[in-house]
């Protein structure tokens, strides 16, 4: 079955220039470990966003801005640390999207220790059991016009009403290691180590993963009562 892309904050444009995030409301029961999981974090998505910005400031030779979109990024990673998105999860636990490649290089173990994750970025998709009618049809051209609007509650409650199964998928990065490296980037642009505060930066974006929760259960049909 298709896997239908519904709504994306699309952080990852090639433009470089970042759309809002979002914060979805959680409607689905959730684990303790992802109590949060389908909300974003607003400073998480600003210093992903500057992060590459300063990147591609560096590779412009403009050192200036590299200096002020650094400088953006660390306040806001700083900021994301009392973040209500953040959950704890072990990179093991984390569920990849339908499609993607293994998350860690060939070879390597994912960690088994859980950690702290920061949501930067997502997307709400349409599970793989969807099948079109015209009430579902209707009720995901509603809920992605509620999303856009940001009434993410309210659309979430127009895919339950027609039994339309959601998932999200997130883009998280770990948080310590994250806040490490971009305080040693921000260290080397400060000493004039461009080079090598570029090379810190890959870095720390190729440590962002992705992660996958049902957040949207369709109910289940009541099972007909048994005759005496």
């Amino acid at each position: 079955m298709r896997k239908t892309r519904l709504w994306a904050t699309a952080a990852v444009a090639a433009s470089l220039t970042g759309s809002a995030a979002f914060a979805a409301d959680q409607t689905a029961a959730a684990s303790p470990a992802n109590t949060d999981f389908g909300k974003l974090s607003q400073d998480g998505f600003n210093a992903l966003r500057d992060i590459r910005l300063t990147r591609l400031a560096i590779f412009n030779g403009d050192t200036s801005q590299a200096k002020q979109d650094i400088g953006q990024a660390a306040s806001s990673l700083q900021k994301a640390q009392t973040d209500d998105s953040i959950y704890t999860k072990a990179e093991a636990d984390l569920k990849t999207p339908s499609g993607m490649a293994p998350q860690t290089k060939s070879g390597e173990p994912a960690s088994s220790t859980p950690i702290k994750w920061l949501p930067v970025d997502g997307a709400f998709t349409l599970g793989e059991d969807y099948l079109a009618t015209p009430d579902k049809t209707k009720a995901v051209s509603s809920a992605d016009a509620q999303i856009k609007q940001g009434a993410h509650k309210q659309a979430m409650d127009t895919l339950k009403l027609a039994h339309v199964n959601v998932v999200f998928d997130v883009e998280v990065a770990p948080l310590e290691k994250t806040l490490a490296g971009v305080d040693k980037a921000k260290q080397l642009i400060d000493n004039g180590q461009y080079f090598e505060a570029n090379q810190q930066l890959k870095s720390v974006e190729a440590g962002m993963r992705y992660d996958v929760e049902d957040i949207l259960a369709t109910p289940q049909p009541a099972k007909p009562a048994q005759s005496g």
